[in-house]
């Protein structure tokens, strides 16, 4: 790391900026309580910081995006680490065999099959102009999934907890490590990936998942415990009992995914890439640049419109944390790209539950 020069007191600029980079880096560290094994590693650390703040600050004076990039979390990572730890989570989709089985239905079409199954027609509703379930209350703050591929647990899990929420008014934080550790079913691979859909369908046969308090996140994997730790907490409280499992019907209408939102939030599948690293809570709306290869689960709670420039959005909760994004949420253009949306948000079918009627 540079210093000032031999036999001057005085630092050229090429050192000055080196050590306001260098003190910034290390309130970057204190801020996320970031620490490396040795000197060699935090050199290396800082190189990839300084890089990605040189290209954050170029790409914002540039302007040609549309939105803001920060500092973040993940601002000590090179973008094919960040690429290798947080996308890919998302394994491919096996719906159109289901589709094929349950034939043409409007709107929905039910995913199990299960005899409890409801006619999808009976859920039409017309779709407000704009929907916001995170300002309803029915959806619980932005989770980290951590260095594990466990996308499609947080994006499932997200969708029950707010099922649950509108159908009873009580907002519950629920477990996805037990989907995590638990759900061997359909080659699930865990942290390796899976499916929203899936893991929804196994949270069906269960009746529900228990709390985050009671079974909470670890970001890695337990199948090498013989038994998950679901049979330590039988007793515990389940929440979340569904009737079905949806898949929003037709893929490829940013309508029929419109209709879906608008009674409740709905788990997706997007192309996520390094270009969304540093979107951060300064940022406007996500226009890209990404493609239709989908890699990662996240879940639409709601649409709308800025009035100001004229652009139709999709809200959307992520599971890279809190510090990533507008608190761990973001606005993606909606009605963009084609048939299959922004970053192939309606290439495939998105999922939700419905939930329980007791009586």
């Amino acid at each position: 790391m540079a210093s000032s020069s031999v036999g001057s007191s005085v630092p050229n600029n090429n050192d000055h900026h080196d050590l306001l980079m260098l003190d910034r880096f290390h309130r970057w560290m204190a801020f996320h309580d970031r620490s490396y094994p040795n000197d060699d590693e935090k050199l290396h650390r800082f190189e990839v910081y300084r890089h990605n703040i040189e290209y954050i600050e170029r790409t914002n004076r540039d302007g040609g995006l549309g939105y803001q990039l920060g500092e973040n979390d993940f601002t000590d990572l090179t973008s094919e680490e960040f690429a290798a730890r947080y996308i890919g989570g998302l394994t491919a989709d096996d719906s159109k065999v289901i589709t094929s089985l349950a034939g043409d239905v409007s709107e929905g079409y039910v995913a199990d099959g299960g005899e409890d199954d409801i006619d999808p027609a009976k859920l039409q509703i017309a779709p407000p102009s704009s929907v916001n379930w995170l300002l309803a209350g029915a959806v619980t703050p932005a989770k980290s999934q951590g260095r594990c591929g466990s996308c499609w647990i947080f994006a499932a899990v997200a969708t029950v907890e707010s099922m649950h929420q509108i159908a009873t008014g009580e907002l519950v934080d629920l477990s996805e490590q037990q989907v995590l550790d638990c759900d061997d079913d359909l080659d699930q691979y865990g942290c390796k990936g899976g499916q929203e859909k899936d893991a929804l369908l196994w949270i069906k046969k269960k009746f529900g998942i228990v709390t985050e308090v009671t079974y909470p996140y670890k970001a890695r994997s337990l199948h090498i415990i013989p038994e998950c730790r679901y049979n330590f907490a039988k007793n515990a409280r389940r929440v979340g009992r569904m009737s079905t499992v949806m898949e929003v019907y037709p893929a490829g209408s940013e309508a029929a995914l419109t209709t879906a939102v608008a009674r409740q939030p709905v788990a997706v599948g997007i192309e996520a890439n390094a270009n969304m690293q540093f979107y951060n809570n300064t940022s406007g709306i996500y226009t890209g640049p990404c493609g239709t290869k989908l890699n990662h689960a996240v879940v639409v709670v709601g649409y709308g419109r800025d009035n100001v420039n004229g652009v139709d959005y999709w809200i959307v909760k992520n599971s890279w944390g809190s510090d990533w994004g507008q608190d761990g949420f973001f606005l993606m253009r909606k009605g963009a790209d084609g048939p299959n949306g922004l970053c192939g948000i309606v290439r495939e079918s998105g999922v939700y539950p419905i939930a329980w009627k007791t009586s």
